[in-house]
């Protein structure tokens, strides 16, 4: 531990989809608006895209953090990896079912009733489904589709948000009529060095930091090695603080990040 070290409250990078940990860059923030959009205003789906560890899933949880529990009740799907039908009675043992019938049509009419009595009572149900590049069965992208049929005459009953690794718009691509109910789209890219010494900062400073414990030259070196994405960037600073701490430093610099690169490539160049 190296909490008392750096003199911090808790961890600064864990790689947890914590909301708290959010950081507000202008996409990140864009693209949480435009999910909020599609959410508030009933707009059926929602598409986001990123490359590894560029921090979809923490947007996904800032979302849920942001929108009332008790008007925009959640299913959670983080790894969709059943058939059609298994997904279908995951959603619905999620909307409150416990005993689910065998029969899909049956499941199916029990969702449309939890749908209809959550409209009813002035609420708007949500179905987010994370890692969603790793479905393989057409048929249950196409299920998700036709749960998007579940709708009034003015308005959806549910808001579908996927979220995905890059390969997952190339899946959807084949799904025209999927692609077709797609309101919001959003892509999220590494921040740039700017962006990545204010991710550092701001997790550093929400972790309890009342200092500078990174130098300027090794900030840019992170950036350098992490290549903007947010989920190097928390393993290269948390091995710097752990090390920096076991060594006595009073600061992570330059030489410590080049010295944890170069223990971790054996001397040659430093690739991710």
């Amino acid at each position: 531990m190296y909490l008392e070290h750096w003199e911090l409250k808790e961890k600064p990078f864990e790689n947890t989809p914590d909301p708290r940990f959010f950081f507000q860059s202008d996409q990140h923030r864009e693209a949480l608006m435009r999910i909020l959009y599609a959410i508030h205003e009933a707009k059926g789906a929602a598409l986001l895209t990123g490359e590894y560890g560029c921090g979809k899933t923490t947007l996904m949880r800032t979302v849920i953090n942001e929108i009332d529990p008790h008007l925009f009740p959640v299913v959670l799907l983080t790894n969709p990896r059943w058939s059609a039908e298994e997904l279908l009675r995951e959603i619905l043992y999620q909307l409150g079912t416990d005993e689910i019938p065998d029969r899909k049509n049956e499941v199916l009419h029990l969702i449309n009733d939890h749908l209809y009595k959550n409209v009813t009572a002035g609420k708007h149900t949500v179905l987010m489904v994370d890692e969603a590049q790793v479905i393989e069965d057409p048929m249950t992208f196409e299920e998700l589709r036709l749960l998007l049929n579940f709708q009034l005459n003015d308005r959806f009953m549910l808001s579908l948000l996927f979220a995905g690794q890059p390969e997952l718009r190339d899946k959807m691509r084949k799904l025209p009529q999927l692609v077709q109910r797609v309101a919001v789209k959003y892509h999220l890219v590494p921040l740039n060095l700017e962006e990545s010494i204010k991710y550092i900062d701001y997790r550093m400073a929400l972790a309890g930091s009342l200092r500078e414990v990174f130098s300027r030259d090794a900030l840019k070196d992170i950036y350098s090695y992490s290549g903007g994405t947010p989920r190097k960037i928390n393993n290269l600073c948390d091995l710097a603080l752990a090390i920096g701490a076991g060594n006595r430093l009073t600061t992570v610099d330059r030489d410590l990040v080049r010295s944890i690169v170069d223990s971790e490539t054996s001397g040659g160049s430093y690739e991710w």
